[in-house]
């Protein structure tokens, strides 16, 4: 009997494992949203005048509860006033969320209120940190904007600070700001375990049109510019997309995901639709933020999946709530095999004459945006699709036969079949297609199996390396794949553990690009010690302190 193996999943969303593909059509899908907002200003200190910014969730997995830190706006007359505060919630569900009294920040005269902190220009990038002691468990990268600085005309600096719980913040003053002038707005933040360094995400000074540049820190404080990571208009955008208002990175399996906000505008101009729509100009995405797919397996060279339509969370139809405008909130949250994506949508599309036209209505009303939720089933990133069509995949040669494999897949009114094949395209006997048992159902782990009641760990002996796998496919669609190996006590897991620390020094250092004989970089080594006294060459003098 067969234990319980060790898993290696691979995922569609690039071409890393794949070897051949015919007749099989790659789709990025979207996420399942749900029907309504899961936070919104309705309580007793919410004003008509306030508008909901962004959100950062995370799910605290030793207390079992999600927590939410959102930015409140206050609107008058016809600007925003350059304040926001941060307020707080908890939920059990991530759905229903409770407010609690917080009693820290005073506002029309009354401390009874979930604000934790008063003066917040943007939404803060919020993370849990487990590389830290617990008085530093939570860090934080935010901006503080005011009047003169709109006045003298430039970005906010951002700032660092540091909490046990999430709610009471330390702000060194000492080291901030941490950053000056390199971000014009949103900015995201995620430690990157692999190389213990943290990830900052934001649009870049002077940038016109957006995209996305990446700067990376060991400490916080010390901030290195890594460049432009993702520059939007390929060959699959079409003309008016080319802006990319901002990333939600987060990890996931071997990749770094991103929720990527795509602006919509004008492909003749870059003023981002500063001026007045014609009338009788058709109703298109002009305009409209969604959020697309972007992934990277190094968190610093990002890509998008090579198809035309990348979006996850798209615009929703006319008259919904999420019809004008998605942003993603930070660190989608990714719990019991789905991934919880937190967003925000707004009721005007992101242009000034969409802003300007429903001003009176949004200056005095608290419902001009909401938080929404939307989920992506496990895998379900990107699929290879088979219509009534037969296609056919075949992976990269694996070192050996598989324990056992499984399919994450929706083969509903359709089938998928599976054979083992060497190099050479022989199948291996007992494990062709005519022996396979026809996957036909949905789930996110079919097993595979084939007539003879073998298991493919039987041929270890013969076929030591070089399998592959032939998936033929029709009327279905392949989400993921997943191959065990025997691992009774563990060790395949430490090896394997251990292999990918190694293949990091190689691929991941900082210093990857240098060779070990090159010279230090930094201050000039010590040219090691002078003369022995009484060994000085004629007119030297030795110190003798």
């Amino acid at each position: 009997m067969h234990t319980q193996g060790y898993p290696n999943k691979f995922l569609f969303i690039d071409n890393a494992h794949i070897l051949e593909m015919i007749n099989l059509q790659r789709t990025v899908n979207q996420a399942t949203k749900h029907p309504e907002p899961v936070m919104r200003l309705d309580s007793p200190w919410d004003q008509d005048t306030n508008t909901l910014g962004g959100m950062n969730v995370l799910y605290d997995e030793l207390e079992g509860i999600f927590k939410m830190w959102y930015s409140v706006s206050h609107y008058a007359g016809e600007a925003h006033d350059g304040t926001s505060r941060l307020a707080y919630a908890t939920s059990t569900d991530g759905v229903n969320w409770e407010k609690p009294i917080m009693n820290m920040v005073e506002v029309n005269g009354s401390k009874e209120n979930n604000y934790i902190l008063p003066d917040i220009s943007l939404t803060p990038a919020i993370i849990d940190d487990p590389s830290d002691i617990p008085e530093r468990r939570y860090k934080m990268i935010f901006a503080i904007g005011s009047r003169e600085m709109t006045w003298a005309g430039f970005h906010s600096p951002l700032n660092f600070a540091y909490s046990a719980d999430g709610i009471h913040w330390e702000r060194p003053v000492h080291v901030n700001p941490v950053l000056r002038g390199i971000s014009d707005d949103c900015f995201s933040l995620i430690y990157d375990a692999d190389r213990r360094k943290y990830l900052l995400f934001t649009r870049r000074v002077p940038n016109l049109p957006r995209d996305i540049s990446l700067y990376g820190s060991y400490d916080l404080v010390n901030w290195e510019d890594m460049g432009r990571v993702l520059v939007g208009g390929d060959e699959h955008d079409p003309p008016e997309l080319y802006n990319f208002y901002y990333m939600a990175p987060f990890r996931y399996d071997k990749f770094f995901l991103s929720m990527l906000t795509a602006q919509h505008t004008s492909p003749i101009s870059e003023s981002y639709d500063s001026y007045n729509r014609p009338p009788d100009y058709p109703d298109t995405m002009l305009g409209k933020v969604d959020i697309q797919l972007a992934y990277s397996r190094d968190g610093r060279k990002w890509h998008r999946p090579a198809v035309k339509d990348r979006t996850v969370i798209p615009c929703g139809p006319q008259g919904s709530l999420d019809s004008e405008s998605v942003y993603p909130s930070e660190n989608p949250i990714v719990k019991d095999g789905q991934t919880w994506i937190y967003y925000l949508t707004q009721r005007n599309r992101h242009s000034w004459w969409d802003v300007w036209a429903k001003w009176e209505e949004a200056k005095s009303s608290r419902e001009r945006a909401f938080g929404m939720l939307a989920k992506m089933p496990q895998d379900h990133w990107v699929s290879l699709d088979a219509g009534s069509k037969e296609g056919f995949l075949v992976n990269k040669a694996a070192w050996g036969p598989p324990h056992e494999v499984f399919v994450n897949a929706d083969a509903k009114g359709g089938s998928i079949e599976v054979e083992l094949i060497t190099p050479f395209g022989q199948v291996m006997p007992g494990y062709g297609r005519k022996e396979c048992i026809p996957i036909t159902a949905d789930g996110s782990r079919q097993q595979v199996k084939w007539k003879g009641g073998g298991h493919p760990w039987d041929l270890a002996k013969d076929y030591r390396g070089g399998v592959m796998t032939k998936f033929y496919l029709k009327n279905a669609k392949l989400y993921s794949y997943t191959f065990t190996l025997p691992d009774p006590d563990g060790k395949l897991a430490l090896d394997n553990a251990n292999r990918r620390w190694c293949g990091l020094i190689k691929h991941k250092s900082d210093n990857w690009d240098r060779t070990s004989t090159e010279p230090a970089t930094g201050l000039p080594p010590h040219s090691g010690p002078g003369p022995e006294k009484g060994q000085e060459k004629p007119g030297e003098m030795v110190l003798d302190f």
